[in-house]
Formats: structure tokens, sequence, C-alpha cells
């Protein structure tokens, strides 16, 4: 946890809108479906490729706070403390933008979760909370009999925590999808954008179409971003790398124009594998994301 106080400066920064950090350093769930293991190192990576950047806008000095949540061998335990996490920082700082790290993307339930708990709490009535999940995969896997990095969506859906007409699935690649979760998919209307009609530099003006009809039907707008949406060739450091997908340049656009929203309150990044990562380039990458989003954001 980092605070400031003091000083006349200090605390005209705490006056201004803020963020906090919430790291998920786990990857059990990226065990349990036999993928690549690195993603526990995610988030400490993250951070330190984050506190160096230091642009025209002070984004860094409107960090409020640093949580890691404690992970057990208990993938459930760690959901369920994730999850808590999420609701009590929202619930102290509601007014607080939030980014989330991974860890493995399971951690999107407890994310998407926990700010729903907190939001049905903090309010008489029950928001509505959308997501748009940027992946190359639907996780749309069985969460039973045990949970995986591929199963997020489908717990959250049949939970319903997460209403299918407020969920996008967004640069999702055919070969690595199942028929099974095209049925899921479907069986949940969850609006599907296949990665094949955003070739061509379709991306940003696709993702601002699918952005504004969840804010004119929505309260709340959270915004998940696996890493392997991502080309190899610029997130080397994933689970399960993809030939092709989007380019760095296009995440940043994604980011700025995501941040630009007022109803975009979170961001999770997830699947960040440093030790499958080269030079750091999926580190420097996942921080230039998180920065370009919040400095849109905050000034």
């Amino acid at each position: 946890m980092e605070k400031r106080r003091g000083t006349k400066h200090q605390n005209q920064v705490l006056a201004k809108p803020g963020f906090n950090f919430v790291g998920f350093p786990d990857d059990l769930g990226v065990k349990n479906v036999n993928g690549r293991l690195g993603a526990r190192e995610g988030p400490r990576s993250f951070l330190e490729a984050f506190q160096k950047l230091n642009g025209r806008n002070p984004v860094r000095e409107r960090l409020r706070e640093i949580s890691f949540v404690e992970m057990s061998d208990e993938i459930e335990s760690n959901h369920e403390s994730a999850a808590r996490t999420v609701a009590d920082l929202h619930r102290a700082n509601p007014k607080d933008v939030l980014v989330a790290v991974g860890g493995g993307n399971d951690y999107s339930y407890s994310w998407f979760k926990g700010w729903q708990q907190a939001c049905n709490k903090s309010s008489k009535k029950k928001p509505k909370i959308s997501c748009i999940n940027i992946d190359a995969h639907f996780d749309l896997r069985d969460y039973r009999p045990v949970m995986t990095s591929g199963s997020p969506f489908r717990r959250l859906l049949e939970e319903k925590i997460l209403d299918g007409a407020s969920f996008v699935e967004f640069g999702i690649q055919s070969h690595c999808n199942a028929e099974e979760l095209w049925r899921v998919a479907k069986k949940y209307k969850v609006k599907t954008v296949p990665f094949t009609v955003l070739r061509d530099g379709k991306a940003i003006r696709a993702f601002k179409a699918i952005l504004k009809s969840l804010t004119t039907r929505c309260d709340e707008v959270l915004i998940s971003v696996d890493l392997d949406a991502l080309s190899y060739a610029f997130a080397p450091g994933v689970s399960a790398p993809q030939a092709e997908g989007f380019t760095g340049g296009e995440l940043l656009q994604i980011m700025e124009i995501a941040g630009s929203d007022k109803k975009v309150t979170s961001l999770g990044i997830f699947e960040l594998s440093p030790s499958l990562d080269f030079q750091n380039y999926t580190s420097r990458l996942a921080a230039q994301a998180a920065w370009h989003f919040l400095d849109s954001k905050l000034f």
C-alpha cells in the first residue's frame, strides 16, 4: 500500500480522481487447463514496468493503493480472496478507477464479481454492469469439476453475475475455440466479434461502435484484456500466444478510447507471463496499455 499525505501538493493530488492497483499472482487456473505457466509473476513485472513510465501528465501520482492478493494452493479460496479485495478497494474508493492485473484469466471472474458486489452494496438500485473481453479465446469452458483460466465468463454467466446481452467477446479466433464454446456463447446471447472482421485496420472503429452500444444500455463497462489477443510478435510473454492478433498500436488506441469514456470504470489485464517473455516486451506493452488508459481517464 502506498499513502500520499502531509504536503500541500500531495493533498491536492488526493483530491483529484485517482486509481488503485490490485495484483492476482496466481496461475493455478492456467495449470488446470494444461497451459504454460508463468502468469503468477505477471503483476509484479507489470508494476515494475509501469513505475518506470513518466509521461507529460503525472499519471503515477494518482496511484492511491497497491494490493497483492495473498495466494494459497486452493484456487477457490484464492478467487474468494481476490473478489473480496476488489470489493473492499472499490467500496473504500468508489470514485477511483481500478486496474487489476493477473495471473490467469480466471481472475476475470473474481475481478468482475468483486466489482459487482461492491456496486450492489453501495447503490440503492442494482447497476447494470457490462464487460468487453478482448481475447482470442471465449473463456467459456466449464468450471466444473475445477476452475480454469478458460472458465471465468461461463461461471459469471451461469451464476447470473454477468448478463450475456451485456457481454462482448472481441477478437475471437476460430482456430482456438471448440464448437461447444460457440454454442455456449449463442446460448447466453453473447455478442461475438471474430478477429476476421477486424482485419485491415477495422479494429478501432469496431471497438468504438461496441463500446457505444454498451454505454447506451449499461451503467458501467469493465474492460478485460487477455494479452493473447495480440499477435505473438507483440506479446510473446503469454500462456497461449497467437500467430495473428491485434498489434501493440491497436491495443494502445483501444485503451485510449476506453479510458476516454466516463462509463468505463475498471481495466483488467491478464495472462502476462514474464518467464515466457522476450526482453520484458509484453510486460512493457501491458504497462503502457494501462498508462494510456489512465492518462485518457484521469486527465
